[in-house]
């Protein structure tokens, strides 16, 4: 190989490595942002709405988007100061897959498709999406919005 070649495909290999983007490091904030997603839902099938409220902004909206089969939608929003005020049905049990984060500084957003339970029987899937606020040092849920499908289990299951 002459000093050439040698010099052209270090050329080459140099250009390679630096138009290759570095590996980003991974955020230390999505533990926690999980984190507090998840107890929402350990507190809802543990009917604990103290610790509901303990981790959810006052002032916020729970927005629900119901898909049905004609296709058209209908939209309930609730605050939630005035839900899980004081009880929460026995039963429920909700779980999601895939999450995807997205944060910048002291806000971010989850969203991530979930399967809705009553009583052990599936009623629904569909997306959450929360958004999600450091404040005092710990993340707190601003706002929840979600999509019920009933028929959409198949297809959002699929997406594991």
């Amino acid at each position: 190989m002459s000093l050439r070649t040698l010099g052209l495909a270090a050329t080459a290999m140099a250009v390679l490595v630096l138009a290759t983007p570095a590996l980003a490091a991974p955020d230390p904030e999505q533990a926690p942002i999980l984190a507090t997603v998840q107890k929402f839902f350990d507190a809802l099938a543990a009917q604990d709405s103290t610790t509901i409220r303990g981790i959810v902004l006052p002032g916020g909206v729970y927005t629900a988007v119901r898909v049905n089969a004609d296709g058209s939608t209908k939209v309930s929003r609730r605050p939630v100061d005035e839900s899980f005020s004081t009880s929460i049905d026995p039963g429920l049990n909700e779980r999601m897959w895939s999450p995807v984060i997205s944060r910048r500084g002291p806000m971010a957003t989850v969203s991530a498709p979930y399967e809705f339970q009553l009583n052990g029987k599936t009623t629904h899937c569909g997306v959450d999406v929360f958004s999600l606020v450091k404040s005092d040092g710990a993340w707190k849920i601003a706002g929840l919005m979600w999509t019920q499908e009933p028929a959409a289990c198949p297809e959002l299951k699929a997406q594991k």
